[in-house]
Parts: C-alpha cells; structure tokens; sequence
C-alpha cells in the first residue's frame, strides 16, 4: 500500500520537500518546526487547454468564442473579378501563338478548367496564367506597355495565389498535389517572369516545376508506367520543355541547369496533337541537346572565371558547329516528310523560332571560340567555317534578314517574347563587334554592313526591346560608322528614325 499523501504541511510545501502527512510530520517533528495544515488545499487554475475541454464536455464555449464568427475562407471565386467571357475570349489566340510552342494544355482542357475554375483552385491558377501567357504572347505588335503589364502582372497575381492555396488545401502529412496542370501553371508563369526580365523569379518558379516532374519519375521506362502511352507522350513533352526553358536560363542570368536529358529520348509519337506541332517541337529538343553539360560548363566559366572546367579545344568547336549542320540538315528532312505525308510544313512561327535558335547556338560556339583564342581572320581551308573572326557578319546576318525577308508576317519572330528577341539581339550585337574590326573593302563588305544594319533596324521596330538593349545597339552602330563610314555609303548615310 503507498504511504503518499495527497497534501503537504505548510513548512514541507515552502521548503519543497517531502511531507508525509502525519501531524506533526516527519520533517517539523525532526525539525521542531510548528506543523500547520491549510483549512482547504488550493486548486491549480485549469489552464486554457483545460477550460476549452472542460467546455466541450459541458456542450459550450467561451463567451468570446460564441460571438466571434468563424473566418471566412478564400474560395476560388473570390480571388478576381475576371468573367469567363474574358478567358474565353483568349482561346483562339491561345491556340495560335501558346499552344504551338508549349504543347501540352490543350484548348478543350483550358475551356473545361475556365468552366470548372470557381469551385477548384488548381483550375484557376491554371486559367489566370493562360491568361497571362497568352496576353504576354499574343499582343506581341503593341509591346510590353503599361496597359498590357498591368494585366499580365494582376493575372499572374490571381495565379500565384490560387497556385498556393491548392497546394495548401492538402493536408501537411498528405502528398503534394502534383498535376500537369500544376506544372503548367509554374511554366506560364516563368514565361511572363522572362517576359518582365525577372530571371531569379523565374528560376524559382521552373524549378517548383521541375520539382514535380521529377515526382511524376517521367524518366522511368515506359512498361514502369501505369498511364497510357498519350499521356505519358505529355508528360514527356512536359519534361523536355522544362529541360529546354532551364538550359536557356543557364545562357541568359548564368543559373545552374539541374535537369538531365530525358534518357528515353523525344516524346513518344501522340496523334492528339497536330504533326506539325510534334515535329517541331522534336527539333527544338534535338537543337538544345546541343548545348549539353559541357557547353553548359565553358558557358558558365565565361562570367565566373573560377569555375574549374576542362579547356576547350579546337576539335570542340569543330564538333558543335557540325552538329548545328547537321541538325539544319536534318530540320529540312524532317519537314520534307511532313509534306510527303500530307501534313503541310512547319508553321511560320516555327520555321522563325527554329531558325533563330539555330544561329543564336552558333554565335554561342563563336563566341566559346574567341574565348579561347581559336579563330582566325582566314581559317584554314579543311576547318569549319565558323574559326573564321568574320563568320557572323559573313554569314550569320545574311541569313537572318534572309529569314526576315521570306515571313509573311513579321509578327511571327516575335511570338516568343523575350526568349527569341533576347537571341536576336545576342546574334545582332556579336555581328557588330565583327564589324567594328578592320574589314578591308572585300566585295561582299558592303552587303555585310546592309545585312547588320537592316537587323539593327529590325530589331528596333519591336516595343518590346528593353530601353537599355535599344542604347547598346545605337552605340554598337555609332561604333561601326565611326570605323568605317567613310568607306560604305549606306553606313555613313543611316540614321535612327
């Protein structure tokens, strides 16, 4: 039997110690202390976690409690005061300019989440960045002004929340909701991010991205998968243009790339979307695959000379510049299978994407190349074209304002915003630095000059050209005509309108 007691004496209790209850004590009587009990022991305030169980148990509540409503949770209807009207209005172009180039949301499904996005937040995320997307693509003509980045940025605000409160809406211990129409959400909104020259907003936003690719395992073999062959021929595509969005953003603010190549090659062949389309897109892939880990590598050790890479040697170079021919060969046979097979040719708007991204590669290894000291004014006759110190003035711009020349629609080199404008101006500003060297008066000079200059003005007709991009190239002019206007008389006689 336990000799405890359930209350002490008042000397045990100050003194902390043990009491055995007795009267007097143990301790008073060895102490000759006055062993006093209090009349009633003291009950301890329960605390708040106590009076809120107590409370349940007796069927009520705090006073505080009972006249305080209960918060109001967001839903997604009350994130913006945008009508479906105003989406649906979008789809058209959406399909024109969006789709083409980022295959894998199609229209029905755009239309089934506007319909769908007042009860879900994962459909209204997705619903506000097509919207910005679509916007930021579409109305290429007017620029980027202070109307149309409102939009966008009010778009993206209404996306970025509703993204987060999906997210949050799963319970902590539960798994994270990874969908495609997650992923695309995060991929429409680092377009827009490129769009406003936030790189590092961008590269946060593609890497939540690319996070949940990589738990959707898109690179396991294709009898792991437990989908069927089309939607894994999505998730493939999906993978690919993170891949591709990730290496451009390895080029541009310099980032790390952490994506490797899909190890089961181009996305299956899907008959749900046009061939064109899945053509083309084919081609990009093989165009960036180009620009590996080791391109990555010299790339990144340009703007950060203490990155330890291996050198770059001639036979490199010479590699890169003939895998660029052969991928243009190879981007002319693909499009003459297209025709054979009754499926048209590339669109516009891929042919001029193709094409700049093409050359924009070639003036990267150009430039890996003067890095390093391997050009020369007259390259040996066995070498590449491409050691040659004048090889972008001699064939890089003509083949630009060749491209410029065949468009229907001038509008189509700018469909891609940022990304294919930032490339025009790389290859056009690389073309300037050539011409500002002696050139002598070779025949084709003067052709040179008027291919760089008719770019510089080309460039300059797009709105969307940032202010400080629009000063280097005015500069870069300035530079040439200040070496060589008095030899070419187009180039003394241009002017800035």
């Amino acid at each position: 039997m336990s000799n405890r007691t359930t209350r002490a004496c008042e000397p045990c209790r100050v003194r902390k110690v043990k009491c055995n209850g007795s009267t007097p004590c143990s301790q008073c009587a060895h102490l000759n202390l006055s062993c006093i009990y209090s009349t009633a022991p003291s009950k301890r305030k329960p605390g708040v976690r106590g009076r809120l169980v107590a409370q349940l148990r007796q069927g009520t509540t705090d006073s505080r409690s009972s006249t305080t409503p209960p918060q109001v949770q967001d839903s997604p209807s009350s994130l913006g005061t945008y009508t479906a009207e105003f989406f649906l209005n979008l789809v058209t172009a959406y399909e024109e300019v969006v789709f083409p180039v980022n295959p894998i949301i199609p229209s029905s499904e755009i239309v089934a989440a506007i319909e769908n996005m007042e009860r879900s937040f994962e459909d209204s995320a997705l619903v506000y960045a097509f919207g910005a997307v679509t916007i930021n693509l579409s109305e290429i003509s007017q620029g980027l002004n202070d109307d149309i980045t409102t939009r966008m940025t009010d778009l993206m605000h209404h996306s970025f929340r509703a993204h987060r409160r999906a997210e949050l809406g799963s319970e902590i211990d539960s798994r994270l909701p990874v969908t495609v129409k997650r992923i695309m959400t995060c991929i429409f909104l680092e377009i827009c991010l490129m769009a406003l020259k936030r790189f590092d907003r961008s590269l946060a936003i593609l890497r939540e991205a690319i996070a949940m690719i990589q738990m959707l395992q898109v690179d396991q073999n294709v009898c792991e998968r437990r989908i069927d062959d089309q939607e894994l021929a999505r998730r493939q595509r999906l993978y690919w243009e993170a891949f591709i969005h990730e290496r451009f953003l390895t080029i541009m603010p310099g980032y790390p790339s952490i994506l490797p190549p899909l190890r089961t090659g181009v996305p299956l062949p899907d008959s749900s979307i046009p061939q064109h389309v899945r053509a083309g897109f084919d081609r990009l892939i093989h165009l960036f695959l180009i620009m590996d880990d080791t391109f990555l590598s010299h790339w990144r050790a340009l703007q950060d000379a203490d990155l330890e890479v291996p050198e770059i040697t001639a036979d490199w170079i010479e590699s890169k510049q003939a895998q660029l021919d052969e991928d243009e060969i190879g981007a002319a046979e693909a499009e003459k299978e297209l025709m054979s097979g009754g499926y048209g040719g590339l669109s516009e708007l891929q042919h001029a994407d193709l094409f700049v991204t093409r050359l924009w590669l070639r003036t990267l290894v150009w430039q890996l190349a003067l890095s390093q000291g391997l050009l020369q004014s007259v390259p040996p006759k066995n070498s590449h074209e491409g050691f040659s110190m004048h090889f972008p003035a001699q064939r890089l711009s003509a083949e630009l304002r060749n491209l410029v020349g065949r468009l229907d629609r001038v509008e189509s080199i700018g469909i891609h915003g940022s990304g294919i404008l930032q490339k025009l101006f790389d290859i056009t500003s690389t073309v300037a630095d050539v011409l500002a060297l002696p050139i002598g008066h070779e025949q084709d000079a003067e052709s040179r000059i008027e291919d760089f200059l008719f770019l510089v003005k080309f460039l300059l007709s797009f709105e969307r050209i940032p202010p400080n991009q629009k000063e280097y190239l005015k500069e870069k002019v300035n530079a040439v005509q200040r070496e060589h206007a008095s030899g070419f008389h187009s180039l003394a006689a241009y002017t800035f309108d």
